[in-house]
C-alpha cells in the first residue's frame, strides 16, 4: 500500500532523492534500475528500453550536478520463467534478457555521455533454485553465453563499466545461484 515516504511516481521518488541529498555531505551518484523508465505515452518491454525513457532523469542529474550509474532489471517480471532470465533453458526467454541487457549498455553510454561521468553498470541476475539441481553446470554456461553476448555489443568502455554481481543465495534460491561468487568473479577476471 501507500504510506508517508514512499514514491509511487518518478516525480515522488525524484522528492525523496532531494530529500536524501540535502541531509547527507558529499558527492554523489544516483543509481537507477532499468524499472525506473520514465514512459510519456505507451510503455514498452524492457528489451525495448532506449535511451529517451531515461531523459527526465538525466534531466534531473544535471541540475544537480549526478552521475548515474545503471542496473538492468532482470526481476519482477512475467519474462521470468521458473526464476530464471539469462540462464533460462528457453531460448525465447534467454534472448529477451539479452535484448534487455544490451540496450541497458546503450542507455548506460548515453548517461555518461550526457553527464560527462562514467556510467557503471552493474549486471545481477537472480537465477537460481531453492533446491540443488541435477545440471549446475547448464545454467552457469547459458548464463556466460548470454552476458558474451550481451557485452559483444559495441559501447564505449571510457563511458560505460560494466560488472558483473554475485550473489551468495537469495529467498527461494538457497541452494543454487547461476551467479554464483565464483563464477562472477572467474568471469569478471576474464573479461577484463
Amino acid at each position: 500500500g501507500n504510506y508517508p515516504g514512499r514514491a509511487t511516481t518518478p516525480e515522488e521518488l525524484m522528492a525523496d532523492f532531494d530529500e536524501v541529498l540535502s541531509l547527507c555531505a558529499g558527492r554523489f551518484k544516483l543509481n537507477l534500475h532499468a524499472s525506473y523508465a520514465i514512459f510519456d505515452g505507451e510503455p514498452v518491454g524492457r528489451n525495448e528500453l532506449e535511451p529517451k525513457h531515461f531523459k527526465k532523469w538525466v534531466e534531473y542529474a544535471k541540475k544537480r550536478g549526478l552521475g548515474i550509474a545503471f542496473n538492468p532489471t532482470f526481476f519482477s517480471h512475467p519474462m521470468v520463467v521458473d526464476g530464471l532470465t539469462l540462464s533460462s533453458p528457453k531460448k525465447e526467454v534467454r534472448d529477451y534478457w539479452i535484448e534487455h541487457g544490451k540496450r541497458c549498455l546503450k542507455i548506460a553510454e548515453y548517461f555518461g555521455k550526457e553527464l560527462n561521468n562514467t556510467a557503471v553498470t552493474n549486471y545481477w541476475v537472480p537465477d537460481g533454485f531453492k533446491d540443488i539441481p541435477a545440471d549446475r553446470l547448464g545454467p552457469r554456461q547459458r548464463y556466460r553465453e548470454a552476458l558474451d553476448e550481451i557485452l559483444s555489443e559495441p559501447y564505449d568502455f571510457k563511458l560505460v563499466k560494466p560488472c558483473v554481481e554475485s550473489k551468495v543465495f537469495g529467498i527461494g534460491v538457497e541452494s543454487y545461484t547461476a551467479g554464483s561468487a565464483e563464477f562472477t568473479l572467474s568471469f569478471a577476471a576474464s573479461h577484463d
